[in-house]
């Protein structure tokens, strides 16, 4: 077949093919995200581990992870250590699918990590990435297969098929985390032991967390951390947030510090909020109303909206909301919600960059790894579409800049060991620094930090770095913006 073009027709179906294939690559899921990846570490330490082979006729015993490893002494009781089909009978992975009501935390400290988790099992997509039905197979080799993200990479972890156990007055029971739906349904509990064994044990986990840090280890993600306090004079602006944040699939933990009241709450502890409601008093008064889940699957709210509150009984309609079971579940009002919680969490696969809720159109992921004290040079294309934002972000992205959100992740999993770490931006040549549209300044001690800017077509450089009281050795920056971005050694 023959055609005719003419010469900028070409140039420009070049240039075109050029931008989209410079180096990003579709997600094989059909998430829509584009990814690249540029390394400047001088030695690249892979993640990559081949899977262990049990000897015929025996069940694989993970020696890297021992429960002397494991445990470390971190249990408030004695445990011992079974595989499934000690203890259960018919031990399944999965039974009957998976939904939050799965997930229901015990003797560890994990609730950062267990909200999270329950969010995304009702998200079967996602799920299925971290353990599916090829993972385990019970009373045969004793081998699960887990996948968790860690520092940019999907990781396989292996772990083996012992759970640990404690004898308690109605007999043995789980001191992991485990089903609340099923007794023989194990992938909570192995789940908790995979990132166990991530982080080096249970005791480490038991430490407690961020739900943000749980987000990047089940999804790669991006979380987005608000203070309540922050609403305090515009709650209506907090709920409609956190509706459209649920309504675009976002995934949205809360949390609150010590806790000194008698109405059902547990201090120092995550909880799951999963849906938003109005509902109408029979005055004609509009409540809003958030739900929200006790990783526990139980200990609920006793206060107004709860299960037993007689606030039902005021409506006209939405009475049938209300769902009188003892499965950690419960209404609260919004009022109450920001009385009591100090900061809640959204998690999106990309940033939420005008923080309306939704997931914006920043789509291309460049993931760039180096050593600290190296310097990236960055180049924003004359070309990069600009996504629309709400009315307040309007002014923030005129014409002819472009919004890009800087993420930086240190390699260190064990908060006692983080050092205090931020990333800058600076103009070519290093002539000025770029501000951050949020005012964030100065390093933080955290696992990742995230930062907003918007960015005229050009040259930047990017300037990660960390103080020296920590151990980490590298950092991950993730640029994510409209469009591609070349990305080189300064």
């Amino acid at each position: 077949m023959a055609y005719s073009t003419t010469y900028r027709d070409m140039f420009r179906a070049f240039k075109n093919l050029a931008i989209e294939e410079d180096g990003y690559s579709e997600d094989p899921e059909g998430s829509g995200v584009k990814y690249a990846t540029l390394d400047l570490r001088t030695k690249h330490r892979s993640v990559k581990k081949a899977p262990p082979k049990a000897t015929t006729g025996k069940m694989w015993t993970d020696e890297d992870f021992p429960p002397s490893r494991a445990e470390a002494g971190c249990a408030t009781v004695t445990l011992m250590w079974r595989r499934p089909h000690e203890f259960i009978k018919n031990p399944q992975l999965f039974v009957h699918g998976t939904e939050r009501y799965d997930v229901n935390q015990n003797g560890f400290g994990t609730c950062w990590f267990l909200a999270m988790l329950s969010t995304l099992a009702d998200k079967p997509r996602l799920l299925k990435k971290l353990i599916n039905t090829e993972s385990y197979a019970p009373r045969t080799d004793g081998i699960c297969h887990c996948k968790l993200w860690k520092f940019g990479e999907w990781v396989d972890i292996y772990i083996d098929d012992y759970l640990p156990l404690f004898r308690g007055q109605t007999g043995l029971g789980l001191y992991s985390a485990q089903s609340g739906t099923a007794s023989n349904e194990l992938w909570v509990s192995f789940l908790e032991k995979a990132l166990a064994k991530m982080y080096g044990s249970y005791c480490v986990v038991d430490e407690g967390g961020w739900p943000s840090e749980a987000y990047l280890a089940l999804t790669g993600g991006v979380a987005e951390t608000v203070l309540l306090a922050s609403y305090t004079f515009r709650p209506h602006g907090l709920f409609q947030r956190l509706h459209k944040a649920l309504q675009t699939g976002a995934m949205v933990s809360c949390a609150m510090k010590r806790y000194t009241g008698d109405l059902g709450l547990i201090g120092l502890h995550a909880y799951t909020l999963n849906k938003t409601a109005k509902v109408q008093r029979n005055d004609g008064e509009v409540v809003s109303l958030i739900r929200m889940r006790n990783p526990h699957g139980t200990n609920e709210w006793k206060g107004k909206w709860s299960d037993q509150s007689l606030e039902w009984k005021t409506l006209d309609k939405g009475g049938d909301l209300r769902q009188m079971k003892d499965d950690g579940e419960f209404w609260m009002s919004l009022s109450d919600f920001m009385a009591n919680f100090t900061q809640t969490t959204i998690c999106s696969l990309t940033p939420d960059f005008d923080k309306d809720g939704g997931p914006d159109s920043l789509n291309y992921v460049r993931s760039i790894f180096g050593e600290w004290g190296t310097r990236v040079k960055i180049n924003i294309p004359k070309n990069c579409k600009k996504p629309v934002f709400s009315d307040k972000y309007r002014y923030r992205t005129r014409e002819g800049t472009v919004p890009v959100v800087v993420q930086v992740i240190q390699d260190e999993l064990r908060r006692r060991n983080y050092s205090k770490i931020s990333c800058d931006v600076f103009t070519w040549g290093g002539r000025a620094r770029v501000p951050d549209i949020l005012g964030n300044r100065g390093r933080l001690f955290k696992l990742q930090c995230v930062y907003r800017y918007t960015l005229s077509h050009g040259t930047y450089i990017l300037l990660p770095s960390r103080d020296e009281r920590g151990t980490s050795r590298e950092f991950l920056v993730r640029l994510f913006s409209p469009c591609p971005i070349y990305a080189s050694k300064y």
